[in-house]
């Protein structure tokens, strides 16, 4: 029982470097190191779940809205080992009790800082930029700030795969001499958890 045991052991040992890197061919294990000038694209896809929004007269209220989907394109270029900056396009729906759509469409510059625990990265990421929403035959244009975090697994030196965890934060500002009046404005909120292809170049 006890040589099984030490058995086990010594191989789990031998084993976990061989999960946690990469060969490069020659029989050396391989880290990758990012610098100045790499790039990464990558695509992110699933659920988008409306929370609630906030402001206006009636305070706080539940965002009356079905879970959705959301998507997003994003490539980013590194400035060091650690930290990128980039733009993301995306995209969400969801529906009211009515069946409605709504459409939310945010452009944003983004900026990531990636602890590494290779095999894994987890980059903590902060977007802001414009959010372009339909809600039948009303269009409107606002700021958008987005912030989160991924958990992403290396499965080699230039494909990676994970999760996505985000918040959003859309402010809808009407002005005072605006049809609808500065009572409508209003905060939303809402999550986002997609799933993510990424390939670094």
């Amino acid at each position: 029982m006890r040589k099984a045991f030490l058995l086990i052991t010594l191989i789990t040992i031998l084993l976990v470097p061989a999960f946690a890197q990469d060969d490069d061919g020659n029989g050396e294990l391989f880290v990758p190191v990012y610098s100045l000038g790499d790039q990464t694209l990558r695509i992110n896809l699933g659920t988008f779940f409306p929370l609630f929004f906030f402001g206006g007269p009636d305070g706080p209220a539940p965002a009356n809205l079905t879970l959705g989907g959301a998507g997003s394109l994003v490539w980013e270029s590194y400035l060091s080992s650690t930290i990128t900056i980039g733009v993301e396009v995306g995209g969400s729906f969801s529906f009211t009790p009515n069946f409605r759509t709504l459409f939310m469409l945010p452009i944003a510059v983004r900026g990531s800082y990636i602890f590494n625990l290779y095999p894994f990265e987890i980059p903590v990421t902060l977007a802001a930029g414009m959010n372009f929403s339909r809600l039948s035959d009303i269009q409107k244009i606002d700021p958008f700030v987005k912030a989160g975090g991924s958990f992403l697994w290396n499965y080699s030196s230039q494909w990676a795969f994970g999760g996505n965890l985000f918040y959003w934060f859309v402010p809808q500002i009407y002005l005072a001499t605006s049809p609808a009046g500065a009572d409508a404005t209003r905060y939303g909120n809402f999550l986002e958890f997609t799933l993510s292809a990424l390939y670094h170049f």
